[in-house]
């Protein structure tokens, strides 16, 4: 009977124990220190900066930084060497995860590839003044950088201004902590991380399936529209494909764009922690973008927010006619896109392959403003026969778009190269 008694208080116990354990709320960390990593010229010789950076550039300037959670959003602080410190308060990190819209988690095969492709595309925010507090009082302007590798690459550049114009001063890389990351993917999408942790903290080649898109939008007008391919004309090379212009492997000298067009094309990739690394040649496809085929224009009603946007599907063809290539840009509304002539082309909107992408450069405020949940914007290549095709092998990293007309009829689209080292397709489209 004692023994009875006993196994039986063990029983109660336990049951009690394990009630109070689902009563009591996860504990979560408030504060998640990292170390920050300084890069000097020898170590980061293909530096696009160089050239182009405030005469006091400091390669030894961080020391470490902290991620610290408040209510609803986090203070992230990081330390120099000499004492000075940056901190940036009230940040909201949501923003910076990679999130599903709720229409696309209908369709797992676009859904993995919205993560993926969100994951592995730069999104640099960039914070002025009054967003943040620095004891250096030459800070003018910090940018917190996800950057194309995975889920815990992250850096900072600190910009300061000379000669009446912003420049980089210093530039740091470090781990964004790994269970704070995993905590944030869990709450933005309702999803464990460990569901799409390996293809995010490593790159896994995509499988090329058909992509449904129905899923995206639903078409309520097309029509074939006139274009004129520029290719054959050279690109302006300013502002940032000037400071990367040096990035381009192969072919040595190029007077075209056309010239781009091949699978010989050769540029610099990107390396871990996060630089641009000539000693690894990045291959590419983009031969098959050689001849632009036809142009067709789709009035569409989002399926991520119901509004009635635009959509651009261009066919392309290699040399040999072998291989059909699809561009499809959507989501798209027509009166985002500036006015300018294409030697300003480098000012105008630009956004990454994907799908509901943030951009790869915006302001804190443009950050916020774009919600990755209610994004409608998708762009993706496919084969002839609607499969995926990975933007990353074919050579192309998104599109940028800009009228060249005050009336707004001439739409110019020109295609972003990988890592957005050049432009490597220009096309004027004719809208009626």
């Amino acid at each position: 009977m004692k023994y009875f008694n006993l196994i039986a208080l063990l029983i109660l116990t336990t049951i009690a124990c394990e009630n109070r354990v689902q009563e009591e709320p996860l504990k979560t960390k408030s504060n998640y220190p990292f170390e920050i990593q300084n890069l000097s010229d020898d170590e980061y010789p293909d530096n696009t900066d160089i050239g182009y950076r405030t005469k006091d550039y400091n390669n030894q300037y961080f020391k470490s930084g902290n991620i610290k959670k408040n209510d609803t959003t986090y203070s992230i602080v990081f330390n120099a060497i000499n004492g000075d410190s940056i901190v940036i308060n009230k940040l909201d990190l949501n923003e910076y995860i990679p999130t599903l819209p709720a229409q696309l988690k209908k369709d797992d095969y676009i859904s993995y590839l919205t993560l993926v492709n969100q994951e592995w595309n730069r999104n640099q925010v960039q914070f002025n003044p009054k967003e943040f507090v620095s004891n250096n009082k030459k800070i003018v302007r910090v940018d917190l950088a996800r950057n194309c590798l995975n889920s815990y690459l992250w850096e900072i550049i600190v910009y300061s201004e000379e000669n009446g114009t912003q420049l980089p001063t210093t530039h740091g890389w470090f781990n964004f902590p790994k269970e704070l990351y995993a905590n944030l993917f869990k709450e933005v999408n309702n999803i464990s991380f460990d569901k799409y942790s390996a293809s995010l903290e490593h790159w896994k080649d995509p499988k090329s399936k058909i992509i449904n898109p129905s899923v995206l939008r639903t078409v309520i007008d097309s029509q074939k529209i006139s274009f004129i391919d520029l290719s054959d004309e050279m690109y302006p090379v300013k502002k940032a494909r000037k400071k990367k212009f040096k990035e381009i492997i192969s072919p040595k000298k190029f007077n075209t764009m056309r010239d781009l067009q091949t699978d010989s094309t050769l540029f610099a990739t990107f390396s871990i922690p996060g630089f641009y690394n000539k000693k690894e040649p990045r291959k590419t496809e983009l031969g098959r973008i050689h001849q632009l085929k036809n142009v067709k224009l789709n009035k569409i009603i989002s399926q991520i927010n119901q509004d009635t946007l635009y959509e651009l599907k261009l066919v392309f063809r290699d040399k040999t006619k072998q291989r059909e290539t699809q561009l499809i840009i959507g989501g798209i509304n027509l009166a985002d896109f500036p006015v300018f002539t294409s030697e300003d082309a480098n000012n105008g909107w630009k956004s990454s392959m994907g799908f509901s992408n943030h951009t790869f450069y915006e302001t804190y405020n443009e950050h916020q403003q774009c919600k990755t949940k209610n994004n409608p914007y998708y762009a993706y290549l496919t084969d002839g026969q609607g499969k995926w095709l990975d933007s990353h092998k074919i050579g192309i990293d998104g599109s940028l778009f800009h009228f060249s007309d005050k009336n707004r009829k001439t739409l110019n689209l020109w295609l972003l190269s990988f890592e957005r080292h050049a432009l490597v397709g220009h096309y004027s489209i004719t809208l009626n």
